[in-house]
């Protein structure tokens, strides 16, 4: 592995937890003196289960799993409740802690079986708008809609799974960019599929030019670090870099940034990787990604 793809890899953290992670702790759906403790888990139908993930601070936690788009995840008992993106009508049961790693696209047959937990559990299941800034986006190459944060789409991304089509789309396009030799690890294929889903990266002539919440990164399809170079950026500068990025600029030319960001640093060939500590992403390979900070 050369240096380029050490720093590349480096972005690919084995941590599962969010950037500027929020208590959203309780959707006001719990009240424990009330609860009902006559329950036999696991409950399940033809394609979910909920399993008992024992008690968190007194909390009741259950593990979901989605046996067709093979998602599973676990969240408290006080933030079950049915989150809607108001403009699409999708619906979602996401545990707010890690969003992008622990989210589940609502159909009537989940509906069915939550209600059913409910009713053993005496607990109510609200339905709320999507909560943290969340919003659905589709991308308009793929098709392919997603989850993101309103106003930074770099803090992370969850690619909505609805079919066996939109995996073997997300599939082929990681295949695209596993072709190059930059990105030749299926890991970092995956990464930069889904920076281009969300908006976050171009393909110029010669490379790669993507976009953190507070930076920018250019890399050689060949890997050769000596012509990479990064942008570290205060992240109030993360809108203006999107729209650089969306327009018919020649991104990969470093002046192009350098007049319209102010009170940056630039990093260049050797010195590459140097803000990895600050702009490390984890990616799974269900079609999402978080951002640490």
């Amino acid at each position: 592995m050369n240096k380029a793809q050490e720093c590349i890899s480096n972005k690919i953290s084995t941590r599962d937890s969010y950037v500027n992670s929020t208590d959203y702790s309780n959707f006001g759906i719990y009240t424990q003196n009330s609860i009902s403790q006559d329950i036999e888990l696991p409950i399940e139908t033809e394609r979910y289960k909920i399993e008992d993930a024992t008690y968190v601070n007194g909390v009741a936690a259950y593990e979901i799993v989605d046996k067709q788009t093979g998602k599973d995840f676990y969240i408290r008992e006080d933030q079950l409740a049915i989150q809607r993106d108001e403009k699409t009508g999708m619906e979602f049961l996401i545990n707010m802690d890690q969003p992008f790693s622990y989210n589940v696209t609502m159909t009537s047959e989940l509906k069915n079986l939550l209600n059913d937990l409910s009713d053993q559990r005496n607990i109510d299941i609200k339905e709320i708008p999507l909560q943290g800034g969340l919003v659905v986006k589709r991308d308009p190459k793929t098709g392919l809609n997603y989850l993101s944060i309103k106003g930074n789409e770099a803090q992370g991304v969850s690619v909505i799974i609805t079919s066996d089509k939109d995996i073997e789309t997300l599939n082929k396009l990681a295949d695209e960019f596993q072709k190059y030799p930059v990105s030749s690890q299926r890991s970092t294929a995956g990464l930069y599929a889904l920076l281009e889903i969300s908006g976050n990266l171009k393909r110029e002539k010669d490379g790669f030019t993507f976009l953190t919440p507070n930076g920018v990164t250019y890399i050689p399809y060949d890997g050769d670090s000596s012509k990479a170079w990064e942008i570290d950026m205060p992240g109030s500068c993360y809108a203006t870099a999107r729209k650089c990025l969306a327009a018919e600029n020649d991104c990969a030319d470093i002046s192009a940034w350098t007049k319209i960001l102010k009170g940056i640093k630039i990093y260049y060939g050797d010195n590459y990787g140097t803000t990895q500590e600050n702009n490390a992403y984890k990616v799974d390979n269900l079609g999402r990604y978080c951002m640490f900070a």
